[in-house]
């Protein structure tokens, strides 16, 4: 009879990779992130603009 299987662990090197995916999984959550608030922004000013409105840069900068 033989023994148990041998362990599939691959030591420290799983674990950097594991934590290298982690780190790039958040990094582009956050470039998505920005991406959306930054054409979010877009939209409201473009809106605003639409509307006629001469004073849509000095509310924009508000954050009104």
């Amino acid at each position: 009879m033989s023994g148990p299987p041998p362990a599939n662990d691959d030591g420290p090197g799983r674990s950097r990779a594991n934590l290298a995916a982690l780190v790039a999984i958040i990094v582009l959550a956050l470039l998505g992130y920005l991406a959306f608030d930054y054409i979010d922004q877009e939209r409201k000013l473009q809106n605003c603009l639409d509307s006629g409105r001469r004073d849509c840069a000095q509310l924009m900068s508000t954050g009104k």
